[in-house]
């Protein structure tokens, strides 16, 4: 695989996480790294399994970046998940890997239409942009899958010079027509572009 382009995508949880890799845009495959025993295990035994379990997936599919949801909606201090996503910095950080995150209202609006898709509709819309139609995961998998294909066609989008970007009534605009509008609401920043 040195030759080709391989993301690692992650649905990272404290109990579970999902995880997906994709090669030169396709998928290749997909798992769960879990604790056997949800109950009585601390945070910070389950995040250390998770992190070597990480270097695992490194070493065998030898990824040059990784895409990852932040946990989001929960407007209160969670002291596992800050300790999970500053080990995630860390790992990433150990291993040399570009890091792209996104919140998960974010992939769930971009593959359904609706940043409060339910689980359900999230694997339905990851099952038919795929190709993956009838194939059983887990919903960390198809959530892994999501952050997978919304960071390659985030990505793809934005390399795409924008004189060639349609609009979605199909007409071209040059860079100078494209303003582009900041969004602040109560449920984030977010950008718009308009065609002048």
């Amino acid at each position: 695989m040195t030759n080709s382009r391989v993301l690692l995508a992650l649905d990272a949880g404290v109990r579970e996480s999902g995880w997906a890799v994709f090669e030169d845009g396709a998928t290749v495959t997909t798992g769960v790294i879990g604790v056997g025993t949800k109950r009585r295990t601390e945070a910070q035994a389950r995040i250390a399994q998770l992190v070597e379990s990480l270097d695992l997936l490194v070493e065998r599919w030898s990824p040059g970046e990784v895409a990852h949801s932040l946990p989001s909606g929960i407007r209160w201090p969670v002291p596992a998940l800050d300790l999970l996503s500053d080990k995630l910095v860390q790992w990433a950080m150990r291993h040399g890997l570009p890091v792209h995150a996104y919140t998960s209202q974010e992939v769930r609006e971009a593959m359904t239409g609706h940043p409060n898709a339910s689980r359900d509709q999230l694997a339905y819309a990851v099952m038919v942009s795929l190709g993956l139609i009838g194939q059983g995961k887990t919903t960390h998998e198809w959530e892994a899958l999501a952050v997978g294909r919304y960071d390659l066609t985030r990505r793809a989008a934005a390399s795409t010079p924008k004189a060639t970007r349609p609009s979605a009534s199909g007409k071209l605009f040059s860079p100078a027509e494209i303003v582009t509008v900041s969004l602040f609401s109560t449920g984030g920043i977010g950008q718009l572009q308009l065609g002048l």
